[in-house]
């Protein structure tokens, strides 16, 4: 049964973003532990613009639904208003097993992402910008579309391309 006086409460009281680093502290398993994760996320917050812990998405489909759904998000959560720093939530763990994250498309800040995977013992860490080979050329199409100037700047000439780094923990 859904609260909606607490659910209220909540959404007013936290950035999506929140919620989702709120999922990804309380998880642990196997090598994965989510707060050494979101303290890294936290200290480093130059280096991502948003992320978002779920389900693995194995392989593109053809209309590219599932990944580009993750990337909506994604840039969704990265040009949100952020709430108050001391926002703290609790939640029953979130089933989760994937982390993605979105960053500028830069080589410092993707190399150093990749470099983190390592330290987290993530199982497979893969990134992607769209041109992926094992995409259809119609899907490379509209995900390098989903991906260019993606993370709004002061003004459209400050708009910045986009990539999405996937860490995967068995």
């Amino acid at each position: 049964m859904l609260d909606l006086t607490r659910i209220q409460e909540i959404a007013q009281s936290y950035s999506p973003q929140e919620l989702f680093a709120a999922l990804v502290w309380q998880r642990q398993f196997n090598n994965f532990y989510g707060d050494r994760v979101i303290t890294d996320l936290s200290q480093h917050s130059e280096l991502w613009c948003s992320f978002l812990f779920t389900k693995p998405i194995f392989a593109p489909d053809e209309n590219g639904l599932s990944f580009g759904g993750v990337i909506d998000t994604l840039i969704a959560m990265a040009n949100y208003h952020p709430m108050p720093e001391d926002s703290i939530i609790h939640f029953v763990n979130y089933p989760a097993d994937t982390l993605h994250i979105l960053t500028e498309n830069q080589d410092t800040k993707v190399s150093q992402l990749v470099d983190f995977g390592k330290k987290w013992q993530a199982d497979s860490v893969d990134v992607t910008d769209g041109t992926d080979e094992s995409y259809s050329f119609r899907l490379k199409r509209q995900l390098r579309y989903r991906f260019e100037g993606a993370l709004w700047g002061e003004d459209k000439k400050r708009d910045r391309d986009a990539i999405v780094i996937s860490y995967w923990w068995d």
